[in-house]
């Protein structure tokens, strides 16, 4: 795989490649921006060696064989007089959602509409946005942008039974449904796994909701029965608005109140495990074997050897928003 580094400066564009040390390109669901990470090769007595500016809000493309894999901007940097290399912090455009801060009042808009308005006022530039067919209407004051559309893309999925992801293709933000597709065969011994580690937990388990109104009065509860006879009632309340079913928020705080059950595993490097998608697993050892999703994805290149971690989940979940109200 060629790897390709391109840097933006007030020189123009050019490549950076034979300076890179490591590269470092990492994603979370949780978090509303990709990373990476560079160690760039620097020394003050080495004639030979260029020098190159790397400007905060300078812009860093990362290829892989031609194929644009992160499109963001430098951070921060940092140096010191007994390291040979320069930690470069790069932030995909997520991290402009994440700095600005809005005030709205939507009435009955999708979350798809609500997205395109935020980003149209902020310059960021949107690609494909999922259709929920839902319309929301939320007044926020003063709310992070991803918030904003974390919220609208919430309220959507509890009524869909969906699960969607924000995410960034170079410099347009995209929003996906995450469907049980895996856009590649089984990772499994002999073909890239090289490590796999098993963990499962109930520590925040909730097997039961109860849903009561505004005033306090109890409406009714749904509850995971089997869950609750092998492990103990662990229960959860919400508030139901006026002219509102809350047993879709229920529903969904249900499911992802199951037991968690998590595998982290090594491979050889492969560009398309990105959080947010499928992937099917076979690990006899531990016992690991179907469909998981990818929660986190770190992908490190460092002499010439190219290696996935990845954190993988039974559930399908979701970075969930409950920004604004409905009033």
């Amino acid at each position: 795989m060629q790897l390709k580094l391109l840097l933006t400066n007030t020189d123009g564009t050019q490549d950076v490649t034979a300076l890179i040390s490591s590269v470092t390109l990492s994603g979370d669901y949780r978090q509303c921006c990709r990373t990476l990470e560079a160690e760039v090769l620097v020394s003050p007595y080495d004639e030979a060696l260029p020098s190159v500016y790397f400007p905060l809000g300078g812009t860093v493309q990362l290829l892989a064989d031609g194929a644009l894999l992160f499109y963001g901007h430098v951070v921060s940097k940092s140096k010191a007089t007994d390291a040979p290399t320069m930690t470069v912090t790069c932030f995909d455009r997520g991290f402009y959602l994440k700095q600005n801060y809005g005030t709205y009042n939507f009435k009955s808009q999708t979350p798809e509409a609500i997205t395109r308005r935020v980003c149209r006022d902020f310059g960021i530039a949107c690609g494909a946005l999922a259709a929920t067919g839902q319309v929301i209407s939320r007044k926020f004051s003063g709310v992070a942008l991803y918030s904003i559309i974390d919220t609208a893309y919430t309220l959507a999925s509890e009524q869909t039974g969906k699960r969607y992801l924000t995410r960034f293709a170079g410099p347009a933000l995209t929003v996906i449904e995450k469907v049980a597709a895996p856009a590649r065969g089984v990772i499994e011994p002999g073909t890239g796994l090289m490590t796999a580690a098993y963990s499962e937990s109930i520590e925040n388990m909730v097997n039961r909701v109860s849903i009561y109104d505004s005033d306090d009065k109890f409406l009714r509860s749904l509850s995971d029965d089997d869950a609750v006879k092998l492990y103990g009632l662990m229960r959860s309340v919400i508030r139901q608005g006026k002219d509102e079913d809350a047993a879709g928020k229920a529903k969904k705080m249900l499911e992802d109140g199951g037991v968690e059950r998590r595998v982290t595993v090594k491979t050889l490097g492969d560009p398309s495990y990105i959080t947010g998608d499928a992937v099917q697993l076979l690990e006899p050892f531990t016992g690991q074997i179907g469909l998981f999703w990818i929660d986190t994805d770190k992908h490190i290149w460092r002499k010439g050897i190219y290696t996935n971690e990845l954190t993988l989940n039974f559930r399908n979940m979701m970075r969930e928003g409950e920004a604004g109200t409905d009033k």
